[in-house]
């Protein structure tokens, strides 16, 4: 059994973006701030050991930072400058090669309404009001 952390907290100031990262995000951070206020972290951001250089998670960081988060989930990886930045591309990239299913129009109309309302989830309001035609 491995007796790491899955995520430790820390102050979001104490973490590194990776000064080179080629992902765009800056217009998606206030979505993601509203994600973190109403669900609070999914996935904790992903950062180098040694010098907590972020490796996952620069716009989740960015939208802590806006809403003057304390604390943050990390989870601490010991890899080397290189394997980050590739762990970095493939991140990005291969949640770009995934694809909704028809069953998200069920999974959408399944929700209570009442309970849940479905500002913040990402789709335009245009998307979600096609899908629940």
């Amino acid at each position: 059994m491995n007796n790491e952390s899955a995520a430790v907290y820390m102050a979001p100031s104490e973490l590194n973006p990776w000064e080179g990262n080629p992902r765009v995000n800056d217009h998606v951070v206030d979505k993601v701030a509203l994600s973190i206020e109403r669900f609070n972290f999914g996935a904790p951001i992903l950062a180098r050991k040694q010098d907590l250089m972020v490796i996952a998670g620069h716009t989740r960081l960015k939208a802590a930072l806006k809403l003057g988060l304390e604390r943050v989930p990390v989870r601490l990886l010991d890899l080397t400058i290189s394997e980050a930045k590739a762990l970095a591309l493939a991140d990005n990239k291969l949640s770009e090669e995934a694809q909704w299913s028809a069953g998200v129009d069920d999974v959408l109309r399944d929700l209570d309404m009442e309970e849940i309302n479905l500002e913040g989830l990402g789709w335009s309001d245009d998307e979600l009001a096609q899908i629940l035609e």
